[in-house]
């Protein structure tokens, strides 16, 4: 049987405000965003370059089984991979900022290997190789927050919208899609204020946090994605790696 999504999002949710769980691989509760505060002038609030996964800025919770996090190194350069067999996990770092002012997000990430039988549309087929959440404080009940939900498609078109299977106040916006690009590093840089307003037709308040997941649980099969180099700033910044062919800006 599968896990109620309503479940694993109001654990992970819950976590950022008290050790309500007991996620895997967890060393101490996030009480308090993870993130220090900007020089009055700087352009970059937070950045998360994944030298290290560090267990006081990042929490794991299980949706349902898991996926398996690991810092490591590939091309010569830091990174997280995220390897899912027939599970899925997510990790969370909790965060406090106004996307009015600090309104841009930026990443890379990498797909190996995409998830086959993927159907966002659909609760049975709704997995993919990489996704990036960012959760706002939205009201309501801890499982009740609105999100976009940043995701690597399999096969939908770059630019599609359309709501999670399971909830309205998740909205899937595909940025990448395809096997064209597995295998190499592409950057997303994407604007959280436009995004929000397209998404949910108002102004978008304070973000609370930013989850990263590689998830399999719904078809069964397999995926494996890398991350690195999250930025969260004032202005869009240059992207860290300029050789790679498929930086897409927006």
């Amino acid at each position: 049987m599968r896990t109620q999504p309503g479940r694993a999002v109001f654990c992970a949710m819950s976590l950022l405000v008290a050790p309500a769980c007991s996620p895997r691989g967890a060393h101490a509760p996030l009480i308090r965003p993870a993130i220090p505060a900007a020089p009055a002038r700087s352009s970059v609030l937070w950045a998360e370059p994944f030298d290290l996964l560090s267990p006081e800025r990042w929490r794991e919770v299980e949706v349902r089984g898991t996926t398996q996090y690991e810092a490591v190194t590939v091309d010569g350069r830091a990174c997280v991979r995220a390897r899912s067999e027939d599970g899925a996990s997510i990790l969370l770092s909790a965060l406090d900022f106004d996307p009015d002012t600090f309104e841009w997000l930026t990443w890379s990430w990498r797909v190996d290997e995409l998830v086959e039988g993927e159907a966002l549309q659909e609760q049975q087929g709704s997995d993919a190789a990489a996704r990036l959440y960012v959760y706002f404080a939205s009201g309501g009940l801890p499982w009740q927050k609105r999100n976009l939900d940043y995701v690597w498609s399999a096969h939908l078109p770059v630019g599609t919208v359309l709501d999670s299977a399971f909830t309205p106040l998740s909205k899937i916006v595909v940025v990448e899609s395809g096997r064209s690009a597995l295998g190499r590093w592409r950057t997303v840089q994407r604007n959280l204020e436009e995004d929000y307003e397209k998404a949910f037709g108002e102004d978008a308040p304070n973000v609370v946090a930013i989850g990263l997941m590689t998830d399999t649980d719904s078809t069964g099969g397999r995926a494996l994605a890398y991350f690195d180099d999250l930025q969260i700033s004032r202005k869009p910044v240059p992207f860290e790696h300029p050789a790679d062919p498929g930086a897409a800006r927006r």
